[in-house]
């Protein structure tokens, strides 16, 4: 279930274009909760950083906010 903290994070990322690339296990956590909730794709990881692209229903989620 989403958090009030997951929907200022994916408006966040809408506003900023849709795409993240976000550095550090830690750091990933929270945008792997979004891709939980089908709100993000994650594109690519390596041992730094991953990328992650927000998909339709995350959009939704982010105008709906």
């Amino acid at each position: 279930m989403a958090v009030p903290d997951d929907f200022r994070l994916i408006r966040d990322i809408h506003e900023a274009g849709g795409r993240r690339r976000v550095f550090g296990e830690r750091e990933q956590k929270r945008y792997d909760d979004l891709v939980a909730l089908g709100w993000l794709q994650r594109l690519s990881t390596d041992a730094k950083s991953a990328h992650y692209r927000i998909t339709e229903r995350g959009t939704a989620a982010a105008i709906r906010s």
